[in-house]
């Protein structure tokens, strides 16, 4: 399995079983949540283009926000490509009428499953298994209501407050995120949703955050790749 981070946020190439799974786009120069009053974020860094990626088999979305459902984005891809996500997520990318193909997890023809997380729509897990591994994506962090097994584990190191009426802790942080790894016994933790962005509105005023480093975790720039293969005891 091979994971490649594709900006300093959390927007990533996953290659598995022969197959090129682009995960979260969000490569225009900012994003806005509701109202550039209420919260816009901007990259600090240069963004892929579209035009030079490698075309993926699907794109899948994990959030429904535009940090991970970035229309702008989005529509730079062909619309042949098929699209994965949840049916509330879909069902917000089909009002575009741009892509062709839209399908719910439980079509898909490679094995990915919803986990069940205790926390509120912002922290969701999604299980990828390959023939290579498997790997627990959960870019804001996530306590899983119940057990399951991963070898590696994509989370957020940075702790994002908010006010309760606001949603609360969006990113749940290092603590959480190596406790996530504990728990599904994984052997590695790479960090993503971390970016240093600069914030305008609302939120940007009301938030609060910790970034934090750990030595057990995998820490990858734009562009480069995480191999991971299981071992011939597992």
């Amino acid at each position: 399995m091979q994971l490649t981070k594709l900006n300093a946020d959390s927007s990533w190439m996953f290659h598995f079983d022969g197959l090129h799974l682009l995960v979260d786009p969000w490569f225009t120069a900012s994003q806005v949540d509701f109202h550039p009053l209420f919260s816009r974020q901007y990259h600090l860094d240069e963004q892929p283009s579209v035009a030079t990626l490698r075309k993926p088999d699907y794109i899948f979305i994990s959030h429904r926000y535009t940090d991970h459902c970035n229309k702008e984005t989005l529509l730079q891809f062909s619309k042949e490509i098929p699209l994965i996500a949840l049916p509330s997520i879909l069902k917000k990318i089909a009002k575009w009428g741009h892509f062709k193909k839209l399908i719910p997890l439980s079509e898909v023809s490679f094995d990915i499953q919803l986990i069940a997380t205790r926390q509120n729509l912002v922290h969701k897990a999604y299980l990828i298994t390959s023939s290579t591994g498997k790997l627990l994506y959960a870019p804001h962090g996530a306590k899983l209501k119940k057990g399951c097994a991963a070898d590696v584990v994509i989370a957020s190191t940075l702790r994002y407050d908010l006010p309760f009426f606001l949603g609360g802790t969006i990113n749940l942080g290092l603590k959480v995120a190596v406790d996530l790894k504990e728990s599904v016994g994984a052997q590695y933790l790479l960090c993503t949703h971390a970016e240093q962005k600069r914030a305008e509105g609302l939120v940007a005023v009301l938030a609060k955050k910790k970034f934090q480093k750990d030595d057990g975790v995998v820490y990858l720039i734009s562009g480069d790749t995480f191999q991971y293969e299981m071992s011939k005891e597992v």
